[in-house]
């Protein structure tokens, strides 16, 4: 189970080598951030589609392995948790994807660090123009009073459609549930308090992936 301290940060990760795909060095490495309440294994079933190229998914700080102490955090600290993990695996420069929270996260990266980011893929990411606050001290009010597993029984329904499978609701389901409360709250706040990371100053190239019926 490799983990990687940035800062004070440990942060768990998985590469696609690990899982049995060999990677191609003359591909792009690939970093995923996931969004709330999720966790690195959200990436792991787009590995084979991914073969040849270096993926590497990591748990956000607070998140599932990732375990923090619920402490207060920012989109620019986990922004920078990016850059340290890259680091730690001598990875020079990657294409970023983010869902979700994870979305304005690899942007802020993109903004910041415009040296180490070859692309950036923003998968239905959460809007800074959108953002319901209520919404968000509602859930962190519930986790801490109640834990996560109200979460974990509606979510899974009310973030998916008509098409979605058992399988992907159970996946949701185990994802959540599978969260510390106190994070889970902090991470709301992160959401809470997004701002413009710097959208007009991203030279790299951005393939924005959004669909008809995205909850972000």
């Amino acid at each position: 189970m490799p983990f990687a301290t940035v800062k004070s940060h440990r942060i768990h990760y998985v590469e696609s080598s690990e899982l049995g795909y060999e990677n191609d060095s003359s591909k792009a490495t690939i970093v995923m951030v996931h969004g709330l309440g999720s966790s690195q294994n959200f990436y792991v079933p787009t590995f084979p589609s991914l073969a040849g190229h270096r993926c590497i998914a990591l748990s956000t700080y607070g998140a599932a392995q990732s375990k923090s102490n619920g402490e207060k955090l920012t989109l620019e600290e986990l922004a920078d948790d990016v850059i340290g993990l890259m680091d730690h695996l001598k990875v020079e420069r990657a294409i970023l994807a983010g869902h979700s929270m994870g979305g304005p996260m690899v942007l802020t990266v993109a903004a910041r660090h415009p040296e180490r980011v070859l692309g950036v893929v923003p998968i239905g990411p959460v809007n800074p123009s959108s953002i319901k606050p209520e919404m968000f001290t509602s859930r962190i009010e519930t986790v801490l009073k109640d834990g996560m597993e109200p979460l974990a029984n509606t979510v899974p329904k009310a973030a998916t459609n008509a098409n979605s499978t058992g399988v992907q609701r159970a996946m949701i389901r185990e994802l959540i549930i599978g969260q510390d409360p106190k994070s889970y709250a902090s991470h709301c706040e992160v959401i809470v308090n997004v701002k413009d990371p710097g959208f007009g100053s991203i030279k790299v190239p951005v393939l924005l992936i959004a669909g008809d019926e995205d909850k972000s």
